[in-house]
């Protein structure tokens, strides 16, 4: 046999290897896209509300990446992820926080939005305002000023 080349095997070697492999490919599943699907309408870690889907991972509850059910499975930020895997967060925390209703009480979070949001424009533009009739009195003074001591504009 030549230096370098692949020994040699067995047609049922090579059968049996193919075979495997094939069983292999068979059984995996792709859980990440299995996890993004059943919680298409909660794409944030469960944890602490991380929102890009494109960076949250899928942890799995029991540390068993084989065990693919839907229960054992959580999307997670790569921070809270971690912390799950070295136990910082308990796995009953997390289940608690995965399964909990994500109810948005938009009245607690902006109270007085309406008025709020209508006072801080009106200031806004009284600021404004102010802002121009004091550099429009700055320039009739110094207007007034030049004409006094006889100042010419510039391109007379």
């Amino acid at each position: 046999m030549r230096k370098g080349s692949r020994t040699s095997r067995t047609v049922s070697q090579v059968a049996v290897a193919a075979n495997a492999l094939n069983s292999a490919a068979m059984k995996r599943i792709n859980y990440r896209k299995l996890a993004l699907e059943h919680y298409k309408n909660r794409l944030f870690c469960a944890h602490c509300g991380f929102g890009i889907p494109e960076v949250l991972e899928v942890a799995h509850l029991d540390c068993q990446r084989h065990n693919n059910d839907l229960s054992n499975l959580v999307l997670l930020c790569p921070t809270c992820h971690k912390m799950l895997d070295l136990d910082l967060i308990s796995t009953e925390t997390m289940i608690q926080m995965r399964d909990r209703p994500r109810v948005v009480r938009w009245a607690k979070r902006m109270k007085d939005a309406g008025k709020k949001a209508a006072s801080s424009r009106r200031q806004r533009e009284l600021t404004r305002r102010r802002k121009w009739r004091k550099a429009g009195l700055k320039a009739a003074a110094t207007r007034a000023r030049n004409k006094a001591v006889g100042v010419q504009k510039v391109g007379e």
